[in-house]
């Protein structure tokens, strides 16, 4: 293989890889109609993290455990912290994923577990509903964990 045919075969497989739609990693600019989806998406899941906390400070209330087991109560209300540090995370993730293309179905996975993880974390500090709350959390980090695995 001669140089000049080495440096364009070079040239178009770097070309290929920074050309948007080509199956590149780094994100067209401009406003095409998949910046809009993923501003759409942005906002669908902070929205949806907003609905479900406040459904869920509306839904809850504070359980007998302040008066009758105040350990217990800072306990959980400490767990309930480290939750709240692990749903920035996740929803930062899913925000920054938005970034890309994304499919429906995976839009709508990110939009539905990250509510899941903030509400279930509002549940979980106002001690009610703790078990069903505990669930809820932990299934949907698992559900956003497999969905950031099999997400192509």
């Amino acid at each position: 293989m001669s140089n000049a045919v080495r440096s364009e075969t070079v040239t178009s497989i770097a070309a290929g890889w920074w050309r948007p739609g080509r199956g590149g990693s780094v994100p067209r600019t401009g406003a095409g109609p998949w910046v809009i989806q993923a501003s759409l998406w942005r906002a669908a899941i902070v929205a949806g993290c907003i609905l479900a906390v406040a459904v869920a400070a509306w839904v809850g209330h504070p359980a007998d455990y302040l008066e009758a087991d105040p350990a217990l109560a800072h306990l959980l209300r400490g767990m309930a912290l480290i939750k709240a540090f692990i749903v920035l995370g996740v929803v930062g993730a899913a925000l920054w994923r938005c970034g890309w293309r994304l499919s429906t179905a995976a839009g709508a996975g990110y939009v539905a577990g990250s509510s899941v993880m903030a509400g279930s974390t509002v549940l979980i500090w106002q001690l009610s509903h703790i078990v069903a709350a505990a669930v809820l959390f932990h299934g949907a980090a698992l559900g956003m964990l497999y969905l950031g695995w099999r997400e192509r």
